[in-house]
């Protein structure tokens, strides 16, 4: 599965984590999570939810953090060994839309690409939809900002279901109701 963003900041990470944690949580799934970009986050979120110094993974950049695999910074070499693995589900996060992370996100079984309507990202979500590149039904739109009405518009206009992201203000938590929209995502 590969999550990507019509631009930076808009939730790529977090629902990254958060479906992490339902796949594995709810589901029993075994699941790794692949930072596919220069960002971070994944080192900063392992020493903060490991402590600075502790590492379980015995690769440098690899963390478990409630029974999911996070690589950081993590490219072929990572990929090829979470394949070779026996990983049920293998995320991967690849940032804000770029020419090359799009096309590696398209070569996913499913994709999901995340944005904003907020005033000053909703273009740049449009454009995402827009975009030169055929899309199959693999591709699956959600956005966790942005008014009500302008996700409908966006849904009549393009012709495309946008999946509201609900909100999770811990992505190591996962509610009944947050089920409903996994398996909506998810297309079970």
């Amino acid at each position: 599965m590969g999550i990507i963003g019509a631009c930076r900041s808009v939730g790529v990470t977090h629902l990254a984590v958060w479906t992490a944690n339902y796949l594995t949580g709810a589901r029993r799934e075994r699941t790794a999570v692949l930072e596919w970009n220069c960002h971070g986050d994944f080192e900063r979120m392992g020493k903060f939810c490991m402590g600075q110094y502790s590492r379980e993974g015995k690769k440098q950049g690899l963390y478990r953090i409630l029974e999911v695999d996070y690589y950081a910074r993590a490219g072929m070499e990572e990929l090829a060994a979470c394949l070779n693995e026996g990983y049920q589900y293998i995320i991967v996060d690849y940032g804000e839309i770029t020419g090359q992370n799009l096309l590696d996100c398209a070569r996913c079984d499913l994709k999901v690409i995340v944005g904003s309507l907020s005033e000053w990202q909703a273009k740049m979500f449009s454009g995402a939809v827009t975009g030169k590149e055929k899309r199959d039904t693999s591709w699956r739109y959600a956005i966790a900002f942005g008014s009500e009405e302008a996700r409908k518009r966006m849904e009549r206009c393009f012709r495309i279901p946008v999946k509201r992201i609900p909100d999770s203000r811990d992505v190591f938590v996962v509610t009944r109701a947050d089920m409903n929209f996994f398996t909506e995502l998810l297309g079970d």
